[in-house]
């Protein structure tokens, strides 16, 4: 049994079919423990509204026992994640953490719904926060993304890793027609990211 967190992102509502959706229900069938909270006012996302959230989602994992403890994080979410780890609002490392189609921040900050500065991921701080509250970090991201107009290269140089490229999968998105998820829940039990590239 493993304790996961899903973190969506932009405008995601949970929607029926959203491979976030399909693997919080199958995670759960397997036995694991699943946190899959809806983020506030995902159309018009507030920072502070997210952060918080998402440490009080960290803590209540803590307080569960057994397993790893595992973050998968899709598109803003991405950045929702980053951020908490420099503020340190997490009070445990993450056993894992998977970053799912992380956006380029160019377009989300020239975005007029997405409150705050966009994050700097060339901070040297992002990387050493990132590695200091994720004992293992794994970025995934698909061959042409519009959400990623600079490519993925800008986070395998910010982060200093090589991501996996899952070619065809868009941004991952409903839209894209990225539904059900067999690596993901693969990855899960194996923790190998070469899983990931399987639909």
């Amino acid at each position: 049994m493993h304790r996961i967190l899903f973190n969506h992102g932009y405008t995601n509502k949970r929607p029926v079919g959203h491979w976030m959706r399909l693997s919080a229900a199958e995670l759960r069938n397997r036995g694991h423990q699943v946190w899959y909270p809806q983020f506030p006012n995902p159309d018009i996302p507030v920072t502070s509204e997210w952060q918080s959230l998402i440490a009080q989602e960290a803590a209540m994992m803590d307080e569960v026992l057994g397993g790893e403890k595992i973050a998968i994080a899709h598109s803003l979410g991405c950045m929702n994640w980053l951020l908490a780890a420099r503020e340190g609002r997490f009070q445990k490392p993450f056993d894992r953490v998977l970053l799912v189609a992380p956006p380029d921040p160019q377009p989300i900050g020239q975005n007029a719904n997405i409150e705050g500065e966009p994050l700097d991921i060339f901070d040297p701080a992002i990387k050493s926060a990132a590695f200091s509250w994720a004992k293992s970090l794994t970025v995934i991201a698909s061959e042409k993304d519009h959400w990623l107009p600079r490519g993925i290269g800008i986070y395998e140089q910010a982060l200093e890793t090589k991501a996996v490229i899952f070619e065809g999968a868009g941004h991952f998105s409903l839209d894209d027609g990225f539904g059900k998820w067999q690596g993901l829940w693969n990855w899960i039990e194996t923790a190998d990211p070469r899983d990931l590239t399987l639909r």
